[in-house]
């Protein structure tokens, strides 16, 4: 990207967002990507590129930027922000391989995707105990949307409705108990 282009760009930002809002947008994600990459021990294997975060960055706020104009509001949810966040993630990929590593990490942007979704969803609680069968359920339940991440299109629209699936769900759950 060239200098006008990224002052034309700043500026578009600049119209639906304050430096305030990018910033502390860019440092949630980040803290995200790093507290994912520490948790899951990938020091040596996969390395953050922090160049290919930032245009993941741009993209997340411009299609945010689009989606408050377009639909004539002031902010957007945070599982809004989640979904296009997981997907441009999974479109940028910033995480990266390191020469040599295990198969196993090959899907790492697309875990860190899942981790996004999760926890956006609050379905993994490590503070709520889970029956045994309700738990082997959840791992195989996780396991398909791993594999959705993967193979099926991940754009902002269906990662949201999954979102809002999971809330709508757990709401009928517990008017059911």
């Amino acid at each position: 990207m060239d200098r006008e282009e990224a002052k034309k760009l700043k500026e578009e930002l600049n119209e639906s967002f304050s430096d305030e809002y990018i910033h502390n947008a860019g440092l949630l994600v980040h803290k995200l990507a790093e507290e994912f990459y520490q948790d899951n021990k990938l020091g040596g294997k996969v390395y953050f590129n922090d160049n290919i975060f930032e245009y993941c960055l741009i993209d997340i706020l411009v299609d945010i930027a689009r989606l408050k104009h377009f639909h004539d509001i002031g902010r957007v949810n945070y599982i809004k922000f989640i979904a296009y966040t997981a997907s441009w993630c999974l479109k940028r990929k910033p995480f990266q391989l390191v020469e040599g590593c295990e198969e196993k990490y090959l899907y790492v942007n697309e875990r860190f995707a899942l981790s996004l979704l999760l926890q956006a969803s609050g379905c993994c609680d490590e503070n709520v105990n889970y029956y045994e069968e309700d738990q082997k359920e959840l791992i195989e339940a996780i396991g398909q949307i791993f594999y959705h991440l993967k193979y099926r299109n991940t754009n902002p629209q269906t990662l949201e409705l999954f979102l809002i699936g999971m809330a709508t769900g757990r709401k009928i759950h517990f008017a059911m108990a």
